[in-house]
């Protein structure tokens, strides 16, 4: 640096400033909706033994649902700017409808829950079973 006290934080500042900008540039845009054929495309590649027989599509584009010819459920969900799977047999889920929504609860204390609004949300929720509350 210049060895000047004013000069070497102005140029800091600079440089911050310039690496704010460029990450608003890069990561400004809101990540893709999560529709049918993405969920699709990212699960054949997780998962490329599932076979989807049934969906629910979020009509927000955040999160879907995809029961499996084995019966396992596929969760698609959007985590920063990409999709996230995750593959589970059905008991390992807690599910109930509120309102127009699917709320599901993963069984590991690790994951979120996710909420899926869309038609056909209380026959998810019955097909799941019901949610103990917790």
């Amino acid at each position: 640096m210049t060895g000047n006290l004013l000069i070497d934080s102005l140029i800091s500042l600079g440089a911050i400033a310039f690496m704010v900008a460029v990450a608003w540039i890069v990561f400004r845009s809101p990540p893709a909706a999560v529709t049918r054929e993405s969920a699709s495309e990212r699960l054949a590649f997780d998962e490329p033994d599932f076979r989807p027989q049934r969906w629910l599509i979020d009509r927000e584009g955040r999160a879907a649902i995809a029961e499996g010819a084995g019966g396992d459920i596929a969760l698609v969900s959007r985590l920063g700017l990409d999709l996230v799977t995750r593959r589970l047999p059905a008991v390992a889920l807690r599910a109930k409808a509120e309102e127009d929504a699917l709320v599901i609860r993963p069984n590991d204390p690790g994951s979120r829950t996710l909420v899926i609004a869309a038609e056909g949300a209380a026959e998810w929720a019955r097909k799941l079973g019901p949610d103990e509350g917790t």
